[in-house]
């Protein structure tokens, strides 16, 4: 895992009864400020800003995910002066009430695709390009049940992602496992899910047919196989993109 890339999930959410002015003051602070000095830093390699497709109080209205080539290079950023600022900085918005900050978390690749590469599974790649639409997947697992799902999920995962990306529009698929670091910013929620599954779609039309589709019939099929009893989604939830940087 030390080789592989690494992601840093931060998402927050307008805190109730902040007027819209203010938000939009802090989403330009975000996009115009905090993103592109924290793009700068050794070891970032992108940032994508994300916004909620529709309106769900059970998930964080707003999402930054920054993209390292490594864990070495995550926690050497994060040492940074000029990270600690920002970091400072961003707790002022919450220390104000304007903003909760829901989840904040890093996970680690486990496996990845990407259409336009036509190869299997298996790239160290985290960014994904010309794909607006990103869904974020993961279940409830047991403790005692998550290296079985791990291990079965790798493997039933090389048979239905080509499918998926052939059939359904599917731009990019990643699946990562969560490294336990501490957080920089407390989360309102300080559990996250073992393993998630980030789809990155072309479009929302997309993603409705890849819902719709026999391919996702035959994956949760396979699924029920494993776990009898059923699982529940943790997170499940669509969001859209505002904003992608790059080095």
């Amino acid at each position: 895992m030390e080789n592989r890339p690494v992601i840093s999930m931060a998402f927050p959410s307008i805190a109730p009864g902040v007027d819209d002015e203010t938000a939009k003051r802090y989403n330009r602070w975000v996009m115009e400020v905090y993103h592109p000095m924290s793009l700068k830093l050794d070891g970032v390699m992108g940032i994508d800003n994300w916004r909620i497709v529709g309106k769900n109080p059970e998930y964080p209205l707003l999402g930054a995910i920054y993209h390292y080539g490594n864990i070495t290079a995550y926690e050497n950023s994060l040492k940074s002066p000029e990270r600690q600022a920002i970091i400072e900085d961003l707790k002022t918005w919450g220390n104000r009430g304007v903003t909760e900050t829901v989840w904040n978390t890093a996970y680690g690749l486990v496996q990845s695709f990407r259409d336009e590469t036509g190869s299997s599974i298996g790239k160290k790649q985290t960014t994904v390009e010309i794909a607006p639409v990103m869904h974020l997947e993961a279940y409830r697992i047991r403790s005692e049940d998550q290296e079985k799902y791990n291990k079965w999920f790798q493997e039933y995962s090389r048979v239905f992602v080509p499918l998926f990306v052939k059939n359904c529009g599917l731009k990019g698929f990643d699946y990562f496992k969560c490294l336990n670091l501490p957080p920089r910013i407390p989360p309102r929620e300080i559990e996250c899910p073992a393993y998630i599954s980030i789809l990155y779609f072309e479009n929302l039309k997309a993603f409705e047919d890849f819902e719709e589709s026999s391919e996702q019939v035959s994956f949760q099929r396979a699924l029920r196989n494993l776990f009898p009893l059923g699982l529940s989604y943790w997170w499940y939830v669509q969001y859209q993109l505002n904003q992608s940087l790059r080095k």
